[in-house]
Parts: structure tokens; C-alpha cells; sequence
């Protein structure tokens, strides 16, 4: 099923991929291609050119050869806005879903390989907590924020 693209807040998205870039100057040259910063920028432009909430090959494409070392907090305080704005779809769970693509994306940077999403928070949040225990309480906190709330607002 997925997200519907009225439900999705791109800027938030924006906002979030752009506090986890590293910049050109730590990076020598931006490559999208090859950055899972980048890429999943470039597929939140392109749901929102497209005015779609997938993206085809979306989580296959990912570029799981980023070995650049990002923050830890920016990319669990991302991962609990994903977690914000996901439906919960439970056996519809769409891979595809841009909340879906995005959340892969800062695992990868996170934990070095996705994670598995059965279509619920909460049994991803414990599945977290279980192998990732410290992450895990990061994401939660994030996740519990009101104040987040109120800035997607």
C-alpha cells in the first residue's frame, strides 16, 4: 500500500537528508550516483516531480558501496521522522514506498546493510533495539519527540 503523496511532507525529508550530507569539501566532489545521501534526495525529487510515493527498483538501486562515515544521530533522528510519516501497512508493506527507499538509505549509512521492516513500527523499533540496543534508544527518543511534531507542521 505505502504512503499516499499528499501524506508525504517533502520538505521534511529534505531537511533531514540535508542535516546528514557531508558536504563537497569533506567529500573532494558530490556523486549522487554513488552517495545514499544523494540518492535518496534524488528519489524524493522525483516522487515529487512525479507526484508518486515510489519509487520503481527504489530499494535495489541504493548504492550499498557508500562507505563514508556519517553522524549516527542525524541518521537515527532521520530514521525515527521516517517511522513519523510511515503508515504502518503491515502485510501491504510496499518496498518501494519513498518512506520505505529513505528509511533503507539511512540503515545502510547507519548499520552498514537494511534492516527488515515486516509493515510496523513497533515491531521494527524491537527488532532494532534487540540487535542495536543504543541506536535503537536514539530512534525511539526521536521518535517520541513532540517537538518534531510540531516543526512538520
Amino acid at each position: 500500500m505505502g504512503i499516499l503523496f499528499s501524506e508525504i511532507n517533502f520538505d521534511k525529508l529534505v531537511r533531514d537528508l540535508s542535516e546528514c550530507c557531508l558536504g563537497e569539501e569533506m567529500c573532494s566532489m558530490c556523486d549522487k550516483k554513488s552517495c545514499i545521501v544523494g540518492y535518496a534526495q534524488n528519489c524524493i525529487v522525483g516522487c515529487a516531480r512525479d507526484g508518486v510515493s515510489y519509487i520503481e527498483g527504489g530499494d535495489a538501486n541504493i548504492p550499498f558501496t557508500d562507505f563514508k562515515l556519517y553522524q549516527e544521530e542525524d541518521f537515527a533522528k532521520g530514521i525515527a521522522h521516517t517511522l513519523k510519516m510511515c503508515r504502518s501497512c503491515k502485510e501491504e508493506h510496499y518496498g518501494q514506498c519513498i518512506i520505505s527507499v529513505i528509511r533503507n538509505c539511512y540503515e545502510i549509512g547507519l548499520f552498514g546493510e537494511a534492516q527488515p521492516y515486516k509493515g510496523s513500527n513497533l515491531r521494527y523499533l524491537n527488532y532494532i533495539h534487540s540487535h542495536h540496543p543504543q541506536i535503537a534508544s536514539d530512534i525511539i527518543a526521536e521518535f517520541h519527540n513532540t517537538e518534531m511534531e510540531n516543526e512538520a507542521e
